[in-house]
């Protein structure tokens, strides 16, 4: 009697059991297959990736740098030499000159004894005295150089002014200094080296 209860049982009543050991066993498997492939025995083979359709070679020409035009230029200004039209008086006269640009002053020349005869004309500065300066421009800019002189005379003291313009990239030309009318009480002409450096 128990055999045929045995008997009587479905087939789908035995199918949740079998499933589940199917689904163990596939579990198991795969493991198996992802330990093997670690320790490296399966190896996947990459997938080839496409070829690409071969193009034309096209040859990039790269543009030519453009130079950067500067932003600004130092501008060392070095007093090089004093051309002496006029002392002023009859002898020689002592002269003191300050040279500004741009509203700020570069050096002061100190007193010193100027003539305008032939062989003392031309006046070279002192290794003592300063004559440098230097400004800043930016490109196009314009700045005032000026020089402004006073004789050191006990009775009669003179002054005298001049001024250049100096421009972003150029020499600075020679300042002409005058005292008096048309230089009547004085006449002198600076001469400067210009060193621009751009930055």
């Amino acid at each position: 009697m128990s055999g045929d209860k045995d008997e009587d049982k479905r087939w789908y009543t035995r199918v949740p059991a079998i499933s589940i050991a199917l689904v163990a066993f596939l579990v198991a498997l795969t493991t198996l297959i992802n330990n093997v492939r670690e320790i490296g025995g399966f190896k996947e083979k990459p997938a080839a990736a496409p070829t690409p359709a071969a193009q034309p070679a096209v040859t990039a020409t790269p543009a030519p740098a453009k130079p950067q035009a500067p932003s600004r230029y130092t501008v060392l200004l070095t007093l090089q030499r004093i051309e002496v039209v006029n002392d002023g008086t009859n002898g020689s006269t002592a002269w003191t000159f300050d040279v500004s640009a741009g509203g700020e002053d570069l050096f002061e020349l100190p007193a010193r004894d100027y003539s305008d005869a032939d062989d003392a004309r031309i006046v070279s500065p002192r290794t003592s005295d300063p004559s440098m300066g230097q400004v800043v421009l930016v490109p196009g800019q314009e700045m005032p150089v000026k020089i402004s002189g006073r004789s050191a005379g006990l009775i009669l003291k003179a002054h005298a002014g001049g001024s250049a313009t100096l421009r972003a990239g150029q020499n600075l030309p020679p300042v002409r200094v005058l005292a008096g009318d048309n230089g009547r009480d004085g006449e002198f002409i600076f001469h400067f080296a210009t060193t621009t450096t751009p930055q």
